[in-house]
């Protein structure tokens, strides 16, 4: 067997934030998955925040192989360009991985970048997005990803969708770009109804079934289309459907809150803040129906979790949604209320339909794994600064 070189690999853990997000979660299971697998390298994990810092190094101390180290500088400060690029060459990093597509420009020569790059929401459409910094300053966004992604060594997305928006939209060479999918970790699974009853409805304050939708409330997630079309959905119904959103508030779009007043739903919806990872999986577990009406997503990680605890899914049929359901979901027109509610109104009736879907979903999920996302990375880090070396060496056993 070959003995392939000791590597310095960066990894940019200043994605991760209190409040753990889509990309803080990718970054975080993918670092605990590379330590799992990976018996050689070493990896340097960049945090800001000193109480993060600590909290992980705590969670990852069984690792000798893994380093946090603690930078001065935030994400978009104008100093971490030259500050963190300066740590890199004095670590003498083999490679530098951004999760999400924000580089240091200024890295040393010796240094592989790589970039990950979620969806060109921002880019493609800004009025999704419309109070974020990237919106506002979008000439600026445009330049730093155009610049991050071309300064890179390897491009990775999680979706070919995003691979197809990068080489429209940017110009980039499709060998460039690498897609790995996101995983899902092994807690999200069918629980015991027992168990999962008690913890829903402890979370919940009421036993009933439930439509559910996990995420943010920005206006391309469209849960405002989503609280309209659940208001068609419950015209003329006997039962008492509840409609669950769990996602922390933003003070920046009201409009969902708004639009429940508007609509006198405030007895039916639900708005929970502050869902723990334990609690999550239970009421992943007990919704009857979860929906992901987006505009667009780069991935969608809701519902493969969903489908990963049995439960069955409806998602639009706009960006890598599609994808990554597959034929385990139901898709609809997410600028169509009276469809969605309609597609609401089958699959809450359908036992058979919800059984059928429970089984696709369950089957589909065992194809994402974090574990999966680890791998294929790591082979992209090999591919990098060991182009011969055979990608499958010196890994530890599957899990």
């Amino acid at each position: 067997m070959k003995n392939l070189p000791r590597r310095k690999i960066g990894i940019d853990a200043r994605w991760i934030f209190p409040a753990i997000s889509g990309v803080g979660r990718v970054t975080e299971k993918l670092i605990t998955n590379l330590a799992a697998i990976d018996r050689e390298n070493d990896y340097f994990l960049f945090f800001y925040d000193p109480g993060l810092r600590e909290k992980y190094s705590r969670r990852w101390e069984f690792n000798p192989r893994l380093h946090p180290v603690s930078v001065p500088w935030g994400i978009f400060s104008p100093g971490g360009q030259w500050g963190i690029a300066r740590r890199a060459g004095q670590l003498k990093l083999d490679i530098f991985h951004s999760t999400n597509y924000f580089l240091p420009l200024l890295l040393p020569p010796g240094v592989k970048a790589v970039a990950t790059v979620h969806d060109l929401i921002p880019l493609k459409f800004p009025h999704f997005t419309p109070r974020a910094w990237k919106t506002r300053f979008h000439p600026l966004f445009r330049w730093v990803l155009s610049r991050s992604v071309k300064r890179a060594d390897r491009v990775i997305t999680v979706s070919n969708h995003t691979r197809r928006d990068l080489v429209a939209d940017l110009g980039l060479p499709e060998e460039k770009i690498s897609v790995v999918y996101n995983g899902i970790d092994a807690s999200y699974r069918p629980l015991a109804e027992t168990r999962a009853r008690e913890m829903a409805s402890a979370k919940l304050g009421f036993t009933g079934p439930y439509l559910f939708y996990v995420g943010r409330f920005d206006p391309y997630k469209n849960v405002v289309g989503l609280i309209r079309a659940f208001g068609k959905f419950l015209r003329g119904r006997t039962d008492s459907p509840r409609l669950v959103l769990a996602g922390h508030p933003d003070p920046r779009y009201p409009q969902a809150a708004a639009t429940v007043r508007e609509l006198h739903l405030s007895s039916h919806v639900v708005f929970l803040d502050g869902v723990e990872e334990e609690e999550l999986v239970a009421l992943y577990n007990r919704a009857r129906i979860l929906v992901l009406p987006s505009l667009y997503e780069g991935f969608g990680l809701p519902p493969l979790e969903a489908m990963a605890c049995g439960t069955p899914v409806i998602v639009s049929d706009r960006g890598s949604l599609p994808e990554v359901v597959g034929e385990a979901g139901i898709i609809i027109d997410p600028e169509n209320p009276e469809a969605l509610a309609a597609a609401i109104g089958r699959l809450w009736d359908s036992e058979e339909l919800r059984r059928n879907l429970r089984d696709r979903g369950l089957a589909r999920a065992r194809e994402f794994s974090w574990e999966k996302t680890a791998r294929e990375t790591l082979k992209i880090y090999r591919q990098l600064v060991d182009p011969l070396s055979d990608s499958s060496e010196r890994e530890g056993p599957a899990n």
